[in-house]
C-alpha cells in the first residue's frame, strides 16, 4: 500500500505537538504548585493535573491517520 508522504508527516507532527504539550503541561504543574512564601525552603511541588495529558491521548488514539 503506497501511502501520501505527506499523511506520515502530518502524523509525525502530530505525535510531536502532543508530545511537547504534555511535557509543557507537566512543566505548568511544577511551576503552579512552587511555594515562594520563602526563598530559604525548597520549593514543594503539587500532584501533576493529568487531566490534560489524557485527553491528549485520547485524541491520538482515535486519530484515523494513526499507523497500525
Amino acid at each position: 500500500m503506497n501511502r501520501d508522504p505527506r499523511v506520515n508527516e502530518l502524523n509525525n507532527l502530530r505525535v510531536a505537538l502532543a508530545t511537547f504539550a504534555l511535557r509543557l503541561d507537566e512543566f505548568e504543574a511544577r511551576v503552579k504548585g512552587r511555594s515562594t512564601k520563602s526563598p530559604t525552603q525548597k520549593p514543594r511541588l503539587s500532584e501533576p493535573d493529568i487531566g490534560f495529558a489524557k485527553l491528549v491521548i485520547a485524541a491520538m488514539s482515535n486519530s484515523p491517520l494513526q499507523e497500525g
